[in-house]
């Protein structure tokens, strides 16, 4: 169990001279867990008695290969079936980017540009220059923290736009608004903890669905994608509310291009504070059941 420390203002950041802006280094306990510091044994009871009550699961993963041809040039998916004769036996092998379906961003994955440092100051060469090193890596949360399990909330934000006559494209630049965000929140009666692991539905996977080939090569070359809006409003936003985890259905939980350069989340929720994001989550069935890098074996219980 992990003690959840006093958190500071969000004008206090960062925590320490010198430090990258708005970073929150140094603030955990267990630094290698960063807000995954929240899943606690007891946070997980609790959020199991309040909020499971029919015992039925909804898978959110993506198959490996449904993004075909993978987004921004990464490597396809590869799987070869080897048949062990003279033995009636079969073998997989399987290779495949952990970035291109349903993956958590571990903190190794995006660094702070300017300053060259992920999270708590690590750096390429220390990632690089042992292969067995696993500083930064999501497999430390799968050690020991026995994987991500929190309380989970969905923001809806693709049917409440369709329910409200706003028109856009999920497979094109769309950025939510936070205050968009606040008020599905108040219509739906959410209320926000600190340690909830943030859902967002753009349409981004349901769309996508609909492609034909000529159309995903079309998408495959081109970064604009739905997502959560960048300002200072967001970010603070987000560090006041304190999530564990943030993800949506989209490649990137946040909007592409962003809408304020400035103002990217990926180096300040993965760098800064250590908060995983989770891509190409699919959510549709999670919301029709609910209507308010590392594959994630991703699960809702309801």
């Amino acid at each position: 169990m992990f003690a959840v420390p006093q958190i500071p203002r969000f004008d206090e950041l960062p925590l320490r001279e010198g430090d990258p802006p708005f970073s929150a280094w140094g603030l955990w306990k267990k630094p290698e867990y960063g807000a995954l510091n929240y899943l606690t044994d007891k946070a997980l009871l609790q959020a199991a008695r309040d909020e499971i009550q029919t015992g039925e699961r909804v898978s959110m993963d993506l198959p490996l290969d449904l993004i075909d041809p993978p987004l921004l040039g990464r490597r396809p998916f590869q799987r070869e079936i080897i048949n062990k004769a003279p033995k009636v036996v079969n073998d997989d092998v399987i290779t495949f980017n952990t970035q291109a379906s349903s993956q958590w961003d571990s903190f190794r994955h995006f660094a702070y540009q300017k300053q060259g440092k992920f999270y708590n100051g690590v750096t390429q060469d220390d990632i690089h220059s042992d292969q067995s090193s696993t500083v930064g890596s999501s497999s430390l949360w799968a050690k020991g923290l026995g994987g991500i399990a929190g309380r989970g909330i969905l923001i809806d934000y693709h049917t409440w736009a369709s329910e409200n006559g706003i028109e856009y494209n999920p497979l094109s630049t769309h950025a939510v608004p936070l205050d968009t965000v606040k008020e599905i929140a108040r219509e739906k009666g959410i209320e926000f903890r600190p340690g909830d692991i943030l859902f967002l539905r753009t349409g981004f996977v349901n769309s996508y669905l609909q492609l034909n080939t000529t159309q995903r090569e079309e998408v495959s070359k081109a970064p604009r994608f739905p997502g959560l809006s960048q300002s200072r409003e967001t970010t603070e936003w987000l560090w006041e509310r304190q999530f564990s985890a943030v993800a949506g259905d989209n490649p990137a939980f946040e909007c592409a291009p962003a809408s304020n350069p400035e103002w990217l989340l990926h180096p300040i929720l993965l760098a800064g504070w250590g908060t995983p994001i989770g891509e190409l989550f699919d959510l549709e069935a999670l919301a029709e059941k609910w209507a308010v890098a590392t594959p994630p074996n991703a699960i809702a219980i309801f």
